[in-house]
């Protein structure tokens, strides 16, 4: 058993589904590798008790490519004093545990609350920690066709929230051989910035120190697909892709 509020930093992916207890599908740690799904449940419930994890939701389509992110944030505390007011309905399914008792486990449910235009709304996340506040996550779009570069970046650098859902898009390095997790890779502009690239989902991924120079040798050739592929041309004139990442679903 793994010891409760344990210290670390780790990425974990697991399946909505593993989580909740509804299927037992294996989760997977950047670097290391499918995580068996009681295995998974354990860290993630050890990690209930530390109040410095942060908590993100992707959803994915069919093939198990990102189409939406959104981080966690605590549920502000006036809406939930307006839900734990006595006069008003129990929402479906029951009344919500008391404060500072411990809850049933993990659950996530639609919020009241709009996300942004073209998203995939806000949900609420409960980790059924006592004395721990509900947890809203707002569902922003992964570009995978036309962009509307609502993350675009002005300057050459990205923003934390661009450079995080590239990161969601391609966990590891867009080179075709490269398995550097994304966390430690640049954000690298497809199209030069110098050039008139834009600092935008669709024209930038994650690339290691070592590809981002092969990358810029003018005998290779990388071209960005609108759903976030990348077609590499050797210098040989042979063609490698990278498609975005695939999670487990």
């Amino acid at each position: 058993m793994i010891p409760a509020g344990f210290a670390g930093r780790i990425t974990l992916t697991i399946p909505l589904a593993t989580l909740l207890g509804l299927a037992d599908r294996p989760g997977e740690i950047p670097g290391l590798g499918p995580v068996d799904p009681w295995l998974a449940r354990d860290l993630a419930t050890a990690a209930t008790q530390n109040p410095r994890t942060t908590w993100c939701v992707t959803a994915t389509d069919e093939q198990g490519h990102a189409v939406g992110h959104g981080c966690a944030r605590p549920e502000p505390k006036n809406q939930a004093s307006r839900r734990d007011k006595p006069d008003k309905p129990d929402p479906p399914g029951g009344p919500d545990p008391p404060r500072g008792t411990p809850g049933p486990g993990f659950s996530f449910a639609a919020s009241d609350r709009h996300g942004p235009p073209g998203g995939y709304g806000t949900w609420k996340l409960r980790t059924g920690t006592a004395g721990r506040p509900d947890l809203l996550v707002t569902l922003d779009p992964v570009t995978t066709g036309n962009c509307d570069h609502r993350f675009e970046a002005r300057a050459h650098d990205p923003g934390v929230k661009l450079r995080h859902l590239s990161q969601v898009r391609h966990a590891s390095c867009t080179s075709p051989i490269c398995r550097r997790p994304a966390s430690h890779c640049d954000f690298e502009h497809n199209v030069p910035y110098e050039a008139g690239g834009r600092t935008c989902l669709c024209n930038g991924g994650p690339k290691c120190r070592r590809d981002h120079r092969v990358k810029q040798d003018p005998r290779w050739k990388v071209d960005q697909l609108p759903d976030g592929t990348f077609r590499w041309t050797t210098p040989s004139g042979r063609r490698y892709t990278t498609e975005p990442t695939r999670y487990p679903i």
